[in-house]
């Protein structure tokens, strides 16, 4: 036997022995394993045992035996938030003390168009700049939902976690649209019970409802004229105006989901325990703004930190809920952990689901879960495992463990440090003019989503079963006009050892502005721009000094403006620091005068830029209390928002709450008064003032305390007015051609770990696409002649690529003059021996008017030889 099998071995039988004990964290007694149930227990083995887990283990980090820091700090078990001990009784009932519930899951694709010029689609969204425009896809997105009901009381809730970027109120908008439209749906779901979170990956289709900057032309603009803008705009910034076929299909897909899990709860008409278990995923995430964070309270950060003294200024805790019916079937897993999904980086052109999406699809793909349409169109209710990796507090918190960390000198300042494509602790190519930058970081992806993977079979089928009640309650609120005058909160906010100027001011938010510092991106996608710059100089901590002569020199910009073109890469140099200086008192000077702007002191204002009522929501499931709210929530701003609508639930028997970020909306950031002063990314990006979150926590108490009392939800601000939908998008065509003919063939043997490269005359994808279905499938002949496919475009190691030539005319008219599709495997070292081929299925549209005509084009077949190893 060789150390791999024998490793194998012994984390299947760790497996086998976890089963039916309680989580080795400590929670509740009562617990039991689910491990049991995984269908793939070698391949959940694999996973527990994997290398990628212990990147950023120990103090040194090397990529190909060369070490690039040997002072990183590895994360240390610490405080971990549990549920409360004690809490008041549940409401008097049938409910009370009950632990059975219904359940049902579904997931639905909701993969969008490849775009970018000719195809006049939408890019990229999440990163701004430089320009992401799309020419393929690392994994499909889904939507998945989870419906879920107490029987004691008849009350459901509707959760779904989106692979996409945000959640709009557009969107939302028409989602509960279609619902309302729905007969099966409708009378069971409602703008009340239903909640729309985003896992927030940053390589998914954008064009739904979040502006471009710089803005978009108005609807009903010319296609002409559009065309012309977007071209102009894509060389350096990320279009994403309104993009009808991919607001289609994220609206069908979230709408599908919703069907397939409430036909799976009507389906099971008996009730079995949910169980929720809290784990401490480590060396997973970290902070990518610690001169924010250090501006907190000295004694609130000193009660998170880890056995070795440090700081934890990124939440560690890994939240699951394990739905598994009372025979044994397993329904899915909803998690919630803190970080941004933005492995794939800013460079990427590849569709993703990111390190969330890897973990989604790897637990899925254990699970044998299956990805095809409903027959008819009519959900069957059979289970269908699913597992859904939710978002959480991540405004602060990134996947980059390296971005920091001193060389293997010391030398932490401008132009020293880690080497930047090596932050996430592999090779991944960074830089536009490295070769490969544009498939992204799949390797990064797939250490990031093998942690999150191994976490949550860990804690799989663990944990206390959650109850009591299901209940919810839903209202929005007028963010610009918010004054904070809740004893309960007023009474909170100033830190007895930290300046007491800082709440001075009025208690109020003010109208929604960015700051200067938004220009500057994250460490994680650094642009132009600088933050740290502010108007009023009242950060506790000093910092400034430290920003720019430390952290690798990452707070000084990125040095220039990113610029490509039809495949032409340069740069125009801009210095942030010098710019930044000139131009921030001009800001300053200039919205001080303005009322509405004046309350957001330390901030200067780079635009207004408005937007509609707040949706804050609640769902209680059992003592468990799920708050969406539509920001993104730094760390320290999750903690005492949490402990706020802990406070208010407590009495009624709630012991646990957790944030669903990205809720129903998107309003920016929300940071602490105290990170604010720092005026750094989420600052700058806290929209409504230094106390944005105050006004957060009172006006979550209010919505809390209706819950708690049983009372209807307060009347709040009215929800927001229909939005209009943009324009239609544009039909791309293609000249005529031998559609599906091989341009690059396989070899006639392969070994395992090789890549198999090949390529077929394609049509434009995008005029089909693929819902439920695929552009590319490897297959393996098995002993009866027959093709079994063992990978589509949705798996991380199949790549789609597809590349294109037009000529301007052709840009502007949306025709592709030729184009190939590319299929890029790698394949995996526990791969079988056999004979294998890779077919395409696409599309061809060569006029406005016909239909998109399929096509198939069919590699020749190749050779796997020798055994095959324990993992992949």
């Amino acid at each position: 036997m060789n150390l791999e099998r024998g490793l194998i071995l012994a984390a299947a039988a760790a497996l086998c022995a976890a089963c039916g004990q309680s989580d080795p964290l400590g929670d509740p007694p009562g617990s039991t394993g689910g491990e049991a149930l995984i269908a793939d227990r070698a391949g959940a083995a694999c996973v527990l045992v994997s290398p990628l887990n212990q990147v950023g283990a120990t103090q040194q980090m090397s990529v190909n035996g060369v070490a690039y820091t040997r002072s990183h700090q590895p994360d240390a078990p610490g405080p971990l938030e549990r549920p409360i001990p004690n809490p008041g009784p549940q409401p008097a009932g049938s409910c009370r003390g009950s632990t059975g519930y219904r359940f049902g899951s579904g997931l639905y694709d909701d993969t969008g168009p490849i775009g970018g010029d000719p195809t006049g689609h939408a890019d990229l969204a999440g990163m701004v700049a430089p320009n992401q425009t799309i020419n393929g896809i690392h994994t499909r997105l889904y939507a998945r939902a989870f419906a879920i009901e107490s029987p004691c009381n008849g009350a459901r809730v509707m959760f779904v976690s989106d692979d996409h970027a945000f959640v709009t109120a557009l969107l939302r908008q028409q989602v509960l649209k279609a619902v309302a439209a729905d007969p099966v749906l409708s009378p069971f779901y409602g703008p009340d019970n239903v909640m729309l979170s985003a896992t927030h990956t940053h390589a998914a289709n954008g064009g739904f409802g979040v502006g471009s900057f710089p803005a978009d032309p108005p609807p009903g603009t010319p296609q002409q004229v559009r065309d012309a803008y977007n071209y102009v705009i894509s060389a350096g910034d990320s279009p994403n105006h309104f993009d009808a076929d991919n607001f289609r299909v994220m609206v069908d897909g979230i709408v599908q989901a919703m069907r397939r899990a409430h036909a799976n709860l009507a389906a099971h008409a008996g009730s079995a325990p949910i169980r929720m278990s809290i784990g401490e995923l480590l060396n997973a995430n970290t902070s990518r703004d610690p001169p924010a964070y250090q501006q907190n309270s000295p004694a609130e950060r000193a009660r998170f930190s880890d056995a070795n003294g440090h700081d934890i200024p990124v939440d560690k805790r890994f939240l699951q809920l394990s739905f598994v019916r009372a025979n044994g079937s397993a329904v899915g897993v909803l998690n919630w952990f803190g970080v941004h999904p933005t492995a794939m980086h800013n460079h990427d052109r590849l569709i993703s689901s990111d390190l969330k999406g890897y973990a989604s699809l790897g637990f899925e793909t254990l699970m044998e879960t299956g990805y095809a349409p409903d027959p008819g169109g009519v959900p069957s209710g059979e289970d269908n495992f699913v597992a859904a990796f939710a978002q959480t507090d991540e405004g602060n918190s990134i996947p980059d463990l390296f971005v920091f960390d001193a060389d293997v000198d010391g030398g932490n300042g401008p132009g020293q440090g880690v080497p930047y494509r090596y932050r996430f602790g592999t090779d991944d190519p960074y830089w536009l003019d490295e070769p490969g930058s544009e498939r992204g970081a799949p390797k990064a992806a797939a250490v990031f989503g093998t942690k999150h993977l191994a976490q949550a079979i860990r804690q799989f089928g663990a944990g206390s079963a959650l109850s009591g009640p299901v209940d919810y309650r839903l209202f929005h609120v007028d963010m610009n006009a918010v004054t904070v005058d809740d004893p309960a909160i007023t009474g909170t906010l100033a830190y007895p050892d930290l300046p007491q100027n800082l709440y001075a001011d009025a208690k109020a938010t003010c109208s929604s502005a960015l700051g200067q510092g938004f220009l500057a991106g994250g460490v994680n996608g650094p642009q132009f721009g600088v933050p740290g710059f502010t108007c009023v100089d009242n950060a506790p901590i000093p910092y400034r000094d430290q920003m720019r002569s430390g952290y690798n020199g990452l707070y000084n910009g990125s040095g220039g403006l990113e610029f490509m073109k039809n495949g032409v890469y340069f740069t125009v140099p801009v210095e942030g620091v010098p710019l930044f200086t000139a131009s921030a008192p001009l800001l300053c000077a200039t919205y001080a005068t303005q009322a509405e702007y004046a309350c957001q002191n330390e901030k200067p204002i780079l635009v207004g830029p408005g937007g509609p009522t707040a949706p804050i929501q609640i769902f209680r499931i059992g003592n468990l209390a799920v708050l969406g709210v539509p920001w993104e929530v730094t760390t320290m701003s999750a903690l005492r928002l949490r402990q706020t609508v802990l406070d208010a639930l407590a009495p009624v028997g709630v012991d646990t709450v957790v944030i669903a970020g990205l809720s129903n909306a998107y309003f920016q950031y929300m940071a602490t008064r105290e990170e604010y002063t720092a005026q750094m990314y989420e600052g700058a990006s806290t929209l409504f003032g230094p106390w944005q979150l105050a006004a957060v926590q009172q006006e979550s108490r209010r919505l809390a305390l209706t819950l708690a009392a049983g009372a209807p939800a307060p009347t709040g601000a009215p929800p927001p007015a229909d939005v209009a939908l943009g324009d239609p998008s544009p039909v791309t065509t293609d000249q005529p051609a031998e559609f599906g003919r091989v341009l690059a063939d396989a070899q006639p043997a392969y070994n395992r770990g090789d890549t198999v490269d090949v390529s077929w005359v394609a049509g434009y994808p995008g005029n089909d696409l693929k819902t439920m279905s695929s552009y590319l499938y490897v297959e393996r002949q098995d002993s009866a002649g027959a093709w079994r496919v063992v990978a589509t475009d949705k798996d991380p190691e199949l790549l789609f690529i597809w590349n294109w030539a037009s000529d301007p005319v052709g840009i502007e008219t949306h025709v592709v003059d030729s184009s190939t599709a590319q299929a890029v495997w790698t394949i995996p070292n526990n791969a079988a021996g056999g004979v294998y081929r890779i077919r395409h299925e696409g599309v061809s549209r060569t006029s406005a008017d016909a239909a998109p005509e399929p096509y198939t084009g069919v590699t020749t077949a190749f050779r796997i030889e020798g055994d095959p190893e324990a993992c992949p």
